[in-house]
């Protein structure tokens, strides 16, 4: 699947895929890789700490790309590290650049000045959103409706506490497209599916989705997979085979119904 970059002086900072699928759904990969550039020397992490989920999403990015192929939706993802910058929390926030994920410090996130900080944030938090925002701009512009998914993956256990579900559907105010959702996962009755769990907006999660979506009445969800289930490309074209068509349902009613917040 070609994508095109957008991109600073010192390379990518998002990479977007089928930007003019005909599907009314946006997805967002708001931790899709591992990735540090050679300048930050690794945030002073060994390579083999880089492999864990701390980095980043395992799995959901193939998820992504699956899905974005069998709705034909455009697809939207980072190309670094959340080690560097969350681009899924505010900028204020005070785990945007983490000390620390899950017991492991991270040692190039150590007394940042404001300006390398905010370097930072014009690096790869800025053009990230810039480039939500311009796709979600030009679809509206055509007269098209919009929905919004973003896709994450979670840990089978968490500082020692046991995560039984298999996929978590996260919603904030807007359940539109997260009630029925909710409703035909749960048919499977093989499946364990969270509602906010095993995070909640609560958690400071949904900022991608609250400045795109909720923020102007466009429907939105979040999905989170444990990543036990997706580490390998079978389970990752599995649960996109899964979720296209209930997320193609979902997202066709929410849309239609959901007045002029779609449209905006």
């Amino acid at each position: 699947m070609a994508a095109t970059h957008a991109s600073d002086e010192a390379g990518h900072a998002v990479a977007v895929h089928n930007r003019d699928g005909r599907s009314a759904l946006v997805i967002s990969c708001d931790h899709a890789s591992a990735n540090l550039p050679e300048e930050y020397a690794g945030l002073g992490l060994p390579a083999s700490e880089l492999k864990r989920h701390i980095a980043w999403d395992i799995g959901a990015l193939g998820v992504c790309e699956h899905l974005s192929a069998l709705l034909d939706a455009p697809l939207l993802h980072t190309v670094v590290s959340r080690l560097l910058l969350d681009v899924n929390r505010d900028p204020g926030a005070h785990d945007s650049i983490p000390l620390a994920s899950e017991d492991t410090p991270i040692p190039g996130n150590r007394d940042l000045s404001l300006e390398q900080r905010a370097q930072r944030q014009q690096r790869f938090y800025a053009p990230y959103h810039d480039a939500i925002a311009a796709l979600v701009r030009d679809r509206l512009a055509a007269g098209r409706a919009i929905a919004l998914i973003a896709v994450h993956s979670f840990t089978p256990e968490f500082k020692g506490i046991a995560r039984p579900w298999h996929v978590g559907v996260l919603s904030h105010l807007d359940r539109r497209m997260a009630e029925p959702l909710l409703r035909a996962l749960r048919e499977d009755t093989g499946l364990e599916v969270g509602d906010n769990q095993p995070y909640a907006p609560s958690d400071g999660v949904y900022h991608t989705l609250d400045r795109h979506a909720e923020a102007h009445g466009r429907p939105c969800v979040m999905i989170e997979l444990r990543n036990d289930l997706i580490r390998d490309a079978a389970g990752q074209q599995a649960w996109a085979e899964r979720l296209a068509p209930l997320l193609q349902h979902v997202s066709e009613d929410a849309t239609a119904a959901g007045g002029a917040g779609a449209h905006r």
